[in-house]
């Protein structure tokens, strides 16, 4: 980074001193730490020009698949995501993390972006925007919803109305000097004691922001304290984008009417929170912000290595259960009736009647047997009677008859009344 000898962050008084940074020559923690220094050495620093003004960019990771480009808000630079650049980098994502030069309205910084994204060959991207990287995302998902696959927004807002100062202020940006500039960006840093990873996170940030020059802190200003919104972008980002909205729990500088507004914009986004991520969680929280990044990937299909849900699945060992897909059943087709003529209508019901005719015959011969059967099964059980209350007159040759009828019959028959042997009848049966 080009070096400047204007103003030492010590002239700000102790907040930068709270935030961990007591000389200028001395690194922050993340700055000195073993994964930035491998960052640097592994994942070098690119420069695209774009009408003369030069985009500064880190890509790392397979470049077939549409890249997650990050966006970094008003004190960030490119180097403030290495952790995702790293992270899913490696795992097989093509990520670019990119610090655009000054650019003082937001129609310009649009069009800027466009043309660097044409020169660098993307076609199409996701889009991870923090506070005011957000913010230009969405003014670009609106103007040019064909580029953008979908949108990540982190601390961001739909409009700038907290921020707006008087036109005279903004216009007198692009002449106060440097040291003024970051004086007026530090004030709205965290104050009192911070969690250790969310100083080490501030430290970071106030180091990267020595880097920035008096252009790039007034056109940062200046795209904040513009009026603009993006309402009437926010229905057609909602139809052709998915959104996730990655928000912290604790307290943070962004006021809360913004963030709210951010909600009521997208109120069908997906929504994911981090615990304790503070105003930067991309460093503080940057496992988590990976964690979701991720999650928000898969969940429209975007796998490491632009590879699909199957064969991911497979490399990762991860069995699918298949869905059963439904054939579409093959219409029947309704037979056509045919028109009858007079003679033919005349034969069919002829035959109808022959036809109900033996039904009914059927039935009353079945009728007939019926009652001959009831019949003679009274008549047996008559004379059994009789039998068993010795009430058989000898003399009666009606009797005598009925009964050897009947026990011949049963002998023939093998019937259970009597014994088929000896021809005696059982009184008992």
């Amino acid at each position: 980074p080009k070096k400047h000898t204007n103003t030492s962050l010590t002239s700000f008084g102790d907040r930068s001193v709270r935030a961990g940074i007591v000389r200028r020559n001395m690194k922050s923690r993340i700055g000195r730490s073993k994964e930035f220094t491998a960052f640097r050495s592994e994942v070098p620093r690119q420069r695209c020009n774009v009408e003369g003004k030069d985009w500064t960019y880190f890509q790392f990771g397979p470049q077939k698949m549409n890249p997650i480009v990050c966006l970094h808000g008003t004190s960030g630079t490119a180097e403030t995501f290495f952790c995702q650049v790293m992270t899913l980098g490696s795992k097989g994502y093509h990520i670019i993390a990119a610090q655009w030069p000054d650019y003082w309205d937001h129609g310009k910084w649009v069009d800027g972006f466009y043309k660097f994204l044409a020169t660098i060959n993307v076609k199409r991207c996701h889009l991870l925007g923090v506070s005011l990287g957000g913010f230009m995302a969405l003014h670009f998902a609106g103007r040019y919803p064909d580029r953008v696959k979908s949108v990540i927004l982190c601390n961001s807002f739909v409009d700038t109305r907290p921020f707006h100062q008087p036109s005279a202020w903004t216009t007198m940006l692009g002449y106060m000097p440097e040291f003024y500039l970051k004086k007026y960006i530090l004030d709205s840093f965290p104050k009192g004691n911070l969690p250790g990873p969310h100083a080490d996170a501030v430290d970071f940030v106030v180091e990267q922001l020595e880097t920035l020059t008096r252009k790039d802190l007034g056109s940062r200003l200046s795209l904040n304290c513009l009026p603009s919104s993006v309402a009437k972008y926010i229905k057609s980002i909602k139809e052709k984008h998915p959104i996730t909205i990655l928000d912290t729990v604790d307290d943070v500088v962004l006021p809360e009417i913004m963030r709210e507004r951010l909600y009521k914009a997208f109120p069908n986004a997906k929504q994911a929170y981090i615990k304790s991520g503070g105003d930067f969680p991309f460093l503080s929280s940057h496992m988590e912000v990976s964690m979701h990044i991720q999650v928000h990937l898969r969940g429209i299909k975007v796998f490491p290595g632009g590879v699909d849900a199957k064969e991911y699945a497979k490399k990762s060992g991860i069995e699918i259960k298949e869905e059963k897909v439904q054939k579409h059943k093959k219409p029947v087709k309704k037979p056509v009736k045919k028109v009858l003529t007079e003679q033919e209508k005349e034969a069919l019901q002829r035959k109808e009647e022959e036809e109900l005719r033996r039904k009914q015959e059927e039935e009353r011969k079945a009728k007939e047997e019926k009652l001959k059967r009831d019949a003679e099964k009274r008549k047996r059980q008559e004379a059994g009677n009789r039998i068993l209350a010795g009430l058989v007159d000898k003399s009666d040759e009606e009797a005598d008859n009925l009964f050897d009828d009947n026990s011949k019959k049963q002998e023939k028959e093998g019937a259970m009344f009597g014994d088929a042997e000896t021809g005696e009848a059982d009184p008992f049966s």
